[in-house]
């Protein structure tokens, strides 16, 4: 079987049948095939359940390799190369959504251009001109957002591509920034920045490094650590939450480190409420933890409270707040390290809950 598409040649009888799939059941005689062409091009065959043939059409390399995954999972390294061993996201959602920002130093024309970089399906996925180019941009969040796994046509990981294109769009000089040198930079560059290193990330000689070791998987306690907020309408917390990630940003430390310790503060107030209730009438935060140490939330018997003041949550509260009822005054490591010990700490007990609550 052969046909001509798009002024291309896809032809059965010479290209190789890599997989075929059916339904083995003799009451359907559908079925479905891909293929590659001599030339290396990729095209799937499938019939109805008549056993005619109602799909013939060409694939891009990243979707023969998703079709790989689903029906011949044990071909894809044969045909697409070894592929890397899953682990941590090294971007949380929020990093990758400002990196799509600073594309806005992009021409219309410099945008499509990358657009087609990612591959040939990319440029279709996302509006042309005249749309504004700020709009494109959230049509790619969209798209980001459909699929945060998506891999580009040569393999890499999406966020990965997003991240490497808004660095190589910074200001030489912040190339091998580090945030404390003074120099006026773009909201949209400082945002970035901020993001970057919240995940555990700075700039060197142009290069990203890591702050943090990957197997911490900071990235994904916060998308994590979002999802289940928004689950559990944890909408006060979440509100901090968002309010310390913004001061962050804005170099405001004391600001964030308020927040920070008020977010972790009134999410593990919410939750004694959530599951005792009659913990809403106690007087202070303590007794309230103390609540959550009887009922077994927090465990006595991994130090997560005690009595005494020595435990894992009793110290994390000193050390958020070691100037009384003033934030005291910061530098962006300590901010940042307080940031990065919260988000760890709120995604354990936020987990937890969410298994007591389905239960």
């Amino acid at each position: 079987m052969k046909k001509i598409i798009g002024g291309m040649a896809y032809d059965t009888d010479t290209a190789e049948c890599l997989t075929r799939s059916d339904h083995d059941h003799e009451m359907s005689q559908a079925w479905w095939s891909l293929y590659r062409t001599r030339q290396g091009a990729f095209f799937e065959v499938a019939a109805d359940h008549d056993g005619v043939v109602d799909t013939f059409r060409p694939l891009s390399k990243e979707e023969a390799r998703s079709y790989l995954e689903r029906h011949a999972n044990h071909l894809v390294e044969r045909f697409f190369g070894p592929v890397p061993e899953a682990g941590p996201k090294r971007f949380s959602r929020r990093t990758v959504f400002a990196a799509i920002q600073v594309l806005n130093r992009l021409t219309h024309a410099e945008f499509s251009r990358f657009l087609f970089e990612l591959g040939p399906d990319w440029p279709k996925m996302i509006s042309p001109e005249p749309l504004s180019l700020a709009k494109r941009l959230n049509e790619l969040m969209g798209a980001y957002d459909q699929n945060p796994d998506r891999l580009v046509e040569d393999g890499e990981s999406l966020d990965d591509v997003l991240v490497e294109k808004a660095i190589s769009l910074l200001p030489v000089k912040r190339r091998r920034l580090w945030l404390g040198e003074d120099e006026e930079l773009r909201k949209d560059h400082s945002d970035f920045l901020h993001r970057l290193e919240i995940d555990g990330f700075v700039i060197a000689d142009g290069k990203l490094q890591t702050a943090l070791p990957r197997s911490i998987a900071l990235p994904e306690a916060q998308d994590e650590l979002s999802g289940l907020l928004l689950k559990h309408r944890f909408t006060v917390a979440q509100g901090h939450l968002d309010q310390a990630f913004s001061s962050h940003t804005n170099g405001n430390w004391a600001a964030a480190n308020a927040q920070i310790r008020t977010f972790l503060e009134g999410l593990l107030d919410e939750i004694a409420e959530r599951l005792v209730p009659s913990a809403a009438a106690l007087d202070t935060a303590n007794q309230r933890r103390t609540r959550l140490a009887a009922l077994g939330f927090l465990s006595r018997d991994l130090n997560e409270w005690n009595d005494n003041g020595q435990g894992y949550v009793n110290g994390l509260m000193k050390r958020l707040h070691p100037h009384g009822s003033h934030p005291g005054l910061s530098d962006a490591d300590d901010c940042t390290f307080r940031l990065h010990t919260v988000l760890l700490a709120a995604r354990l007990f936020l987990v937890r809950f969410d298994k007591w609550r389905s239960a």
